[in-house]
């Protein structure tokens, strides 16, 4: 099937958007209905294989697997909500930010970046939890912390190399200053890589 830009998509593309499209229909169908109480123990079920009954088997407790899976995975897309927002909204206009006034704001932005850089992110998530304390969403908190300037990074890579294009000099001309450049020209333009990060 073409593409936007009249090139065939791969059938790799497909097959994965469509393993991604049944597990999301699977994960919000989990919030109202899953084959069995994920919490319910039914010891003298421990353990069984895949069948009928229990999709893919039943742990030690006898708790239906399938529906573990289902009810787990609603935390998994909060989580990855939570910090990919958070990176999106808070790095997104730095990077741009950066990219549109240069010189000292954004040396002082990629000095901090390297200073999130500097801390594994597995180590931040730790140091966030011990002043928080545990829960999903501090550990969302901390992973978005740590998504911030990846965030940053990438918008302002794209941004530096597109405000050198000649629709920027056009906008420019047109009697548009940064921050009315950056969200009309600068930011459309890099929602592919924004996307794919």
């Amino acid at each position: 099937m073409p593409g936007r830009n009249g090139l065939a998509l791969p059938q790799s593309l497909w097959l994965g958007g469509g393993v991604a499209c049944v597990l999301v229909i699977a994960i919000v169908v989990s919030w109202v209905w899953s084959p069995y109480d994920p919490e319910a123990l039914d010891l003298s079920a421990a353990l069984q294989a895949p069948s009928f009954l229990h999709w893919l088997g039943t742990d030690q407790l006898g708790r239906d697997v399938a529906s573990l899976l289902l009810v787990g995975a609603q935390s998994s897309v909060q989580v990855a909500l939570i910090a990919v927002g958070i990176g999106v909204f808070i790095g997104v206009p730095l990077g741009l930010a950066a990219a549109a006034l240069r010189g000292w704001p954004d040396e002082i932005l990629m000095r901090t970046n390297d200073i999130v850089f500097a801390f594994p992110a597995l180590i931040l998530a730790i140091l966030l939890a011990a002043i928080w304390g545990p829960g999903a969403a501090n550990a969302a908190i901390a992973i978005g912390v740590f998504n911030v300037p990846v965030f940053a990074r990438v918008t302002r890579g794209g941004a530096l190399m597109l405000w050198t294009r000649e629709f920027v000099m056009a906008a420019r001309a047109a009697g548009k200053n940064e921050a009315r450049i950056s969200a009309e020209h600068i930011l459309p333009n890099l929602i592919d890589p924004l996307i794919v990060q």
